[in-house]
């Protein structure tokens, strides 16, 4: 068994990097431990406590059963699970349990999911830095598919040649094969997953295009993951179906689908619909969409003017205007691109993606919305061709899942 990893060397890892109130947590519980007369009671983890004393002391020391619960969350998911829980057996069933999993979630950061457009699809974890510089870590190699979007750490993988749809945590490794619903070969293949805040329960949403009677119908299912082994037809829905982008899911019960006049609500706890019309206009170019924080945001090129940044309101249906942008000077002299792309949005900052011309490589630029200043190249991503996502490495699984109302309340 390894034992890689130590309580002095964990003390010193959140003491001064991630947890910097560690010592005056500690102080807490301690001071709440001797109120209560050594009786201790870990309130917020539902996995059983060693019986055993003297392996019980060689384990925790000094700490409290709550105080080290808490401590460990804040440590990246990939120590979790390569180190600290191969500490012992009590460490081992505490990283395990899915109360650990969604306490962990609350306090990961988003990042980036960098990968690459040909096979073997490798991929990597870009963790946005304080400095606004990135870390980045190598994800398992094995990826069947190219990323259609994420949720809570889990991450849709498309096979466009044969239409097979992969649900996996790349961080734990579990992964699930779809059924094949859609049609092959698809540039934006209409499904995503989402996660029903009340239940916690993980849900995959698909739709499938048919034409019948010269009448253009859209079929909407969806798989229940660990639950379902098949898809289930929700609606069935006559109209115009020519998907702009994937489905963006913000968090909460809104899905959004898009098509070239409308924005499609989707509440993902009750399976039902709102459409409203997308706005029109003559200087209007192309948007592209993308989510901010928990709000759909669409990018426009308005002739002659540049770029504007518009957020939806599902309850009225508007569109707000956020930010603007001139048109934007890339730092890297008379570079030639195809088209650009923007990408998505992190922590008030939007990633752009160049396709370089004659190559068609890609480039990755971020421009900070704050100060709307000059674009920087992101050095951690090198010319090459990949794409990337919004994704927060994390513990949990489809298989074992908490209400989210229980411990974000």
């Amino acid at each position: 068994m390894k034992r890689n990893f130590n309580m002095k060397a964990l003390f010193l890892e959140v003491q001064y990097e991630e947890v910097p109130n560690a010592l005056d947590l500690m102080k807490q519980h301690k001071m709440g431990r001797e109120k209560d007369d050594g009786r201790k009671n870990c309130s917020s983890s539902s996995f059983s406590h060693p019986q055993n004393k003297s392996q019980k002391g060689n384990c925790l020391g000094c700490l409290p059963e709550d105080a080290l619960f808490d401590i460990l969350t804040w440590l990246p998911a990939e120590c979790l699970l390569s180190s600290a829980r191969y500490t012992c057996k009590y460490w081992a069933a505490m990283i395990c349990s899915s109360d650990f999993a969604e306490k962990h979630l609350l306090r990961s950061k988003p990042g980036i999911f960098l990968q690459s457009t040909k096979r073997p699809y490798g991929a990597w974890f870009l963790d946005v830095k304080d400095n606004g510089e990135f870390g980045v870590t190598t994800l398992n190699p094995d990826f069947p598919g190219r990323f259609v979007n994420s949720c809570d750490g889990l991450i849709v993988l498309y096979e466009n040649a044969r239409g097979v749809l992969n649900v996996t945590n790349p961080v734990t490794k579990q992964r699930v094969k779809v059924p094949m619903l859609l049609s092959p070969n698809l540039m934006y293949p209409p499904c995503a997953v989402v996660r029903v805040p009340r239940t916690g329960e993980f849900k995959l949403f698909a739709s499938r295009v048919l034409t019948e009677s010269e009448v253009c119908y859209c079929h909407w299912h969806v798989l229940r993951l660990g639950k379902d082994s098949a898809w289930t037809r929700i609606s069935v829905e006559p109209g115009d179906f020519e998907f702009r982008c994937t489905p963006i899911y913000t968090g909460g019960n809104d899905l959004y689908w898009i098509t070239e006049k409308r924005v499609i609500v989707m509440d993902v706890e009750k399976e039902t619909f709102q459409q409203f019309p997308l706005p029109q206009g003559p200087h209007r170019w192309y948007a592209q969409y993308l989510k901010m924080e928990n709000r759909l945001a669409s990018v426009i090129w308005v002739a002659g003017e540049g770029f504007q940044m518009q957020v939806f309101d599902p309850d009225s249906g508007n569109w707000n205007l956020y930010h603007e942008m001139k048109c934007l000077d890339y730092p890297t002299g008379d570079i030639e691109f195809l088209s650009e792309f923007f990408a998505l949005w992190i922590n008030q900052e939007l990633i752009i993606k160049l396709i370089l011309l004659p190559t068609l490589n890609t480039l990755f630029f971020s421009y900070d919305m704050k100060t709307g200043g000059r674009l920087k190249k992101i050095d951690a991503i090198q010319e090459g061709s990949f794409d990337v996502g919004l994704h927060t490495n994390s513990l949990v699984s489809w298989k074992n899942t908490l209400p989210l109302s229980s411990l974000r309340s």
